[in-house]
Formats: C-alpha cells, structure tokens, sequence
C-alpha cells in the first residue's frame, strides 16, 4: 500500500516511529485468511516476514510450527517477545528484528507467511518476498496475503494505491515450472471501524507451492 506520492523516509525509522508514537496493539487473533490456508497443512518450520506483534506468529506456534518471526522494527519485536514470557512456546518461536532489504533470517523453511507486508514509504517489497521464497523446501508453501482497498474511515482513503492481483504476480516472477498456484485471486473480509462502524474491504491472496 502506498500513498500516491511516494514518502521517501527511511523505513527502519518510520516503523520504529510507527510502533514507538502511534496506538498499536494486537488482538490475540490470527489473520481469518492465514486460519483458512494453514490450518490444515502440517506443520514444520515457518517464516512470518513482517511479524509485528506477533498474533499470527504465536497461533503458528499453538499448531505446532517452529517460528520464526521477523519485523522491521525493534519495539514490534521486544513486544512480540514479551508475549513469550511465561507462554507454552518459548522454544518453539524466535523473534527477530532486522530489515530484509539487507539482511533474511538463516534456514529453510516449510512454509513463508506475509500477511499485509505493505507499506507506505519505499520499500523493495517484491525482492524481499522473492528471497523469502527462495528459503522454501522443495514442497513448501508460500501464503502472501495483501490490501487491495481500504475501508472508507480511513484517513486518506482516497491516495492510496494498491497492486492489482497481476502486478502481485509480476513482481514475484514465477517461474513456469517452479510453482503450484493453488490460489491467486481476490477475498474479502468484514471490518469494524473504531466507531463501530461495517464494511467490507478486499485482499489479494497467492498460496503457491514450491515444486
């Protein structure tokens, strides 16, 4: 997601800002749309790129996924960390903070979720995804889920760009024997606004495996 003119501030510094001055919390829940691609995979070793706080990372974990959850920003990450404490999945999950423009977390992986991986300051976005596929297994999963409209209470609802489902597709650069589309396309989701307000916002899901 970005605004029609693109802000050029660093990203470490905006998300730090982000997480550190604006109301952020989580909600305990994971993404209705992660629930409905995961749940029924078996579970091995995943990597949440974009973690924040944790939510999806943690209900990963309560499936029996070794997790590991990455986030732009230090304060997500020591907050994602303190949900460890005193939790059933202390050695089950590791969070870690760095920026995946220069750095990725070492290993292989069964599975790469990145729920909303959107921002709105430059970001090489589809390198970063592309890399993070390149940590799959042979058989893995990859399950990118992304905005495609705003709810309209949104501030600056109207300046917002988001990619279409090929622009989606472009920029991972599929190989044509490499990957299993198992979903590309659109879903929706029911929203509440912060005055209690309804709507219905649409995403743009791939689910692909590895061949």
């Amino acid at each position: 997601m970005q605004n029609a003119t693109e802000r050029a501030e660093n990203p470490v510094e905006f998300w730090e800002d982000h997480y550190r001055t604006k109301k952020t919390d989580y909600s305990g829940n994971p993404g209705e749309l992660l629930v409905r691609y995961v749940a029924d995979l078996t579970p091995g070793r995943v990597l949440d790129i974009g973690c924040s706080h944790g939510d999806d990372a943690l209900w990963l974990a309560g499936r029996g996924w070794d997790v590991t959850g990455a986030d732009i920003s230090q304060t997500a990450i020591e907050r994602a960390q303190k949900r460890l404490v005193g939790s059933d999945f202390s050695g089950r999950v590791l969070f870690v903070a760095c920026d995946l423009e220069r750095e990725m977390p070492d290993g292989e992986y069964d599975l790469v979720t990145a729920s909303y991986f959107q921002s709105p300051v430059a970001l090489a976005r589809a390198d970063i995804l592309r890399r993070a596929m390149a940590k799959l297994v042979p058989g893995g999963y990859f399950l990118c889920i992304a905005h495609a409209s705003a709810p309209p209470w949104r501030k600056g609802n109207g300046e917002h760009q988001f990619p279409t489902l090929q622009e989606e597709l472009d920029g991972l650069d599929l190989g044509p024997d490499e990957w299993i589309l198992h979903k590309a396309g659109y879903a929706t989701r029911n929203v509440t606004g912060p005055e209690g307000e309804k709507a219905e916002v649409k995403d743009i899901v791939l689910f692909l495996q590895r061949g």
